[in-house]
């Protein structure tokens, strides 16, 4: 019989790192199903779109999904703002998972965790610290609430918020899209 890990250190002990990985590993991989039927769906209706094309048609569609979502959530004030920062964090790691199947590079194991984090975490300015610490998204969720500071704030008002969130939530999507795009396809955006 196997000891059980003691639950000193809970919820950061071992069981739980455990568990967040394979969570993460398994939404990885759901995410990429779906890009996939997605970047099947894009090629049926241009069948000579390069990846180049088909990636950027993925962070344009992520970006007005995260605009549409901002604009929702933001309409309800504060108590939108938690629910914005969770899906948020699910579109931007959806579009970066959909970005790396637009150019067929491998999401698997620790690797793949590895280089969706490190997407994110350049895009948010926190890069060193995701590599340096093992405590990844809590740093991210911060360094996303700071850059968010602004939006939480405008959110006190609804009808101020409402497009406010919308644009953060863009260009928040349209600067996570752009180091993917460098990442996995080596592409430089002019703007």
């Amino acid at each position: 019989m196997v000891p059980k890990e003691p639950f000193i250190g809970w919820p950061f002990g071992k069981r739980a790192r455990e568990a967040a990985k394979t969570r993460i590993r398994d939404l990885i991989q759901q995410e990429r199903q779906r890009a996939r039927i997605h970047i099947q769906f894009i090629r049926q209706t241009e069948p000579a779109a390069s990846r180049d094309r088909i990636a950027r048609l993925i962070v344009d569609r992520w970006s007005t999904v995260a605009a549409v979502e901002g604009g929702l959530t933001g309409a309800f004030g504060l108590i939108g703002v938690p629910l914005n920062l969770l899906l948020v964090a699910y579109f931007q790691l959806a579009l970066v998972v959909s970005v790396a199947e637009a150019y067929e590079v491998g999401l698997e194991g620790a690797d793949g965790e590895d280089a969706i984090l490190s997407v994110i975490g350049r895009a948010h300015g926190v890069e060193d610290v995701v590599r340096a610490s093992p405590r990844v998204l809590g740093e991210l969720a911060k360094a996303i609430a700071i850059r968010h500071g602004l939006g939480t704030l405008g959110r006190l008002v609804p009808l101020a918020a409402s497009p406010i969130s919308a644009k953060l939530n863009q260009r928040d999507m349209g600067r996570i899209g752009g180091e993917a795009l460098r990442r996995f396809g080596g592409v430089i955006q002019v703007q």
